[in-house]
């Protein structure tokens, strides 16, 4: 990544935020309300959206619900759960997002998801922790109320997203390398959370897509975040832990190969057959 992309304002033209078409709103009873719409590239084979697709607003919603409750300090991601208990198809994946528990150093949030229907979508549970802001840093200014809307600022075909992502599959290992590009770099040029999810959803998704023979789709993801990832090239692989005849349980994580081989996240995560 190039020093004029990094002191680029944040986030950048191309960055996921703005792929994603995001849109929140911070409310004044401490909640935030986002949803992102279900477009044909972000869709598996059986047309539902994506749980890698779903993450990048789970992980905005909670940030910003985090960011709020410990102004002037930042805030980084810690630890990250997505369950999808419905398949959504068309129109928009909505998100209500509360604070279940502020404390010194952590904030837990919960974001309930629904579909254009109100139909139950599943629901996210992320944990920022607590960045004490350095005289140096400029500081950042409070969400400011209204719907905030993350829009690309020029016009591009859209891609799949694992070419979005810029993904290179291994032919037989259950693993994946890429680069660090703007697309997914973070204010602090590192993975972007919601990014690093949607990586590891893909990972949940090969490793269900090699055990069934089929497409598969990653339906539960939880994983922590255990350092910046800001080097690269980056692997990402996953390890089966249980198979059965209709879903994977498998290890994911995230290395960054350009920085010692350091692990920067690790979980698990739950891929079941797409067969319809």
């Amino acid at each position: 990544m190039s020093d004029g992309e990094k002191k680029q304002r944040y986030p950048g033209p191309r960055q996921i935020l703005r792929y994603m078409r995001l849109e929140q709103e911070m409310r004044d009873d401490g909640t935030v309300w986002a949803r992102t719409p279900v477009l044909d590239d972000l869709l598996d084979s059986g047309g539902a959206m994506r749980l890698g697709a779903i993450a990048p607003m789970c992980d905005l919603a909670a940030g910003a619900v985090s960011s709020a409750n410990v102004a002037p300090d930042l805030v980084a991601t810690l630890d990250f759960k997505l369950h999808l208990s419905g398949l959504v198809r068309s129109g928009f994946v909505n998100a209500l997002c509360q604070p279940l528990r502020v404390g010194k150093n952590t904030i837990l949030s919960e974001s309930r998801l629904t579909d254009d229907q109100g139909d139950d979508a599943g629901a996210a549970y992320v944990t920022f922790t607590r960045l004490a802001r350095k005289d140096n840093i400029e500081k950042i200014s409070p969400m400011r109320r209204g719907v905030l809307r993350y829009q690309s600022r020029e016009e591009e075909a859209r891609l799949p997203l694992d070419e979005y992502l810029g993904i290179r599959l291994h032919p037989t290992e259950l693993s994946f390398d890429l680069d660090h590009h703007a697309r997914i770099y973070n204010s602090f040029g590192s993975i972007q959370g919601g990014a690093m999810a949607a990586l590891l959803e893909r990972s949940a998704s090969l490793a269900g897509e090699r055990a069934f023979g089929c497409p598969a789709r990653t339906v539960d993801l939880h994983f922590s975040y255990t350092a910046q990832a800001r080097v690269s090239p980056f692997r990402v692989t996953s390890e089966i832990l249980r198979t059965s005849e209709d879903s994977v349980l498998c290890r994911v994580e995230l290395r960054d190969t350009g920085l010692d081989d350091r692990l920067a996240a690790v979980g698990t995560a739950m891929a079941v057959p797409i067969r319809d």
